[in-house]
């Protein structure tokens, strides 16, 4: 807007220039007596000219004091903006790889099931014991981290998308209404309002000033209109707005959950998967959705526990160690962003998107590893020993 206002003032200069040379050209060829009608285009060339001068004036202003300060405070939130889509994109990616994951054990284990029953050994059980309890692992931690992800991550990236609303439509807001007290204020100058035709030309004095006033009178009351718009701008309000209009999922109150799918025999068909068909042989070790112990498995439950344990305990400090860091660079920028520091903010905002997401994605994995740890805690089923025996 700044530069079309810059364009059409430079573009009147241009013709006002043009007009006076031939002014002067029409001087030299007519006798040197008055004219009233010569007058008259002078002064039109004048009020020309002086609308010109305005219009810069206007252009500079929205330059200068609106154009300037809306893209220097809004760039970083353009930034985050667009981390939040990367990143849910990102936690989307690591669900749907935990989910893969979950699928591939499952099948494992089908697997490690049907062998053992058509061929029954000690590795063929060591197989099944291991497989099973590999599968429960991965079903306990996707299922963690799916309601990590759906009651935590995923309402934090739609807050943080929520504040990013909110300031920029305040920033966008205030540009707006700065644009329209400027444009306003540049409409009525007391010089251009001022400004007769002598007195002989058929529109006198009072008819020029008379409306000048009413073309600025008018073009003032619009802008102030405008103005009351942009202070009325309410965010929440816009948001309540646009949520009412989207359609409402069938399943937004439930959070996905994966139910445990015991092995099926050989001949199941493919949409049988979570039906409890164990074949009907009643010497084969069926589980449940719980952990086996077992001597003859090859991966020990309780040392595996330990593992689990250091590891949360790890995690738990790295996030503490990682939001204390994001909350002292948002200090940081809020400090730069107070003292009109944008370029400090811009590069701020690359490392706080970035740290946010790490533990985001570090609370995920504390949620899969604290739900195999609770579940690996309780009390596990100790395989009988007879059933291999008895086959």
């Amino acid at each position: 807007l700044a530069q079309l206002y810059e364009q059409h003032a430079e573009a009147l200069q241009v013709l006002v220039q043009n007009y006076r040379k031939r002014n002067s050209e029409l001087r030299k060829e007519r006798p040197a007596c008055q004219s009233n009608l010569f007058s008259a285009w002078e002064t039109l060339l004048q009020e020309i000219e002086a609308d010109s001068q305005a219009t810069i004036d206007v252009a500079s202003t929205l330059s200068r004091q609106v154009a300037r300060p809306l893209l220097e405070r809004s760039f970083y939130r353009k930034v985050q903006s667009r981390k939040v889509f990367t990143h849910r994109e990102s936690f989307d990616t690591i669900i749907s790889k935990t989910e893969e994951k979950l699928s591939k054990c499952r099948i494992e284990y089908k697997q490690c099931y049907i062998a053992h029953r058509q061929s029954p050994t000690q590795h063929t059980l060591t197989q099944y014991i291991d497989s099973h309890n590999a599968y429960v692992q991965q079903l306990h931690a996707t299922n963690a981290m799916l309601e990590a992800y759906h009651c935590d991550t995923l309402p934090q990236l739609m807050q943080e998308l929520e504040e990013i609303y909110n300031d920029l439509c305040n920033i966008v807001s205030e540009a707006v209404l700065q644009g329209a007290e400027a444009i306003a204020a540049k409409c009525g100058l007391p010089k251009i309002v001022s400004r007769t035709a002598p007195a002989t030309v058929v529109l006198g004095p009072t008819t020029t000033t008379t409306i000048k006033k009413g073309v600025s009178s008018e073009q003032a009351k619009r802008y102030d209109g405008l103005a009351v718009q942009c202070k009325n701008v309410s965010p929440a309000l816009d948001l309540g707005y646009f949520v009412r209009t989207l359609p409402v999922p069938p399943t937004m109150q439930r959070i996905p959950r994966k139910a445990f799918a015991p092995p099926q025999s050989g001949n199941a068909p493919n949409d049988a998967e979570d039906m409890p068909d164990y074949g009907g042989d009643p010497m084969l070790p069926v589980f449940k959705d719980e952990l086996v112990v077992d001597k003859g498995a090859s991966i020990q439950v309780r040392p595996s526990l330990e593992a689990l344990r250091r590891e949360s305990q790890e995690l738990e400090i790295q996030i503490k160690q990682l939001q204390d860091s994001v909350d002292a660079l948002v200090r940081t920028q809020i400090r730069g962003i107070e003292g009109q520091l944008y370029s400090k903010a811009n590069e701020i905002q690359e490392d706080i998107s970035m740290k946010k997401f790490d533990v985001r994605a570090k609370q995920i994995h504390l949620a899969a590893v604290r739900a195999q740890l609770i579940r690996g805690s309780s009390p596990t089923v100790p395989i009988d020993a007879g059933c291999l025996s008895a086959r």
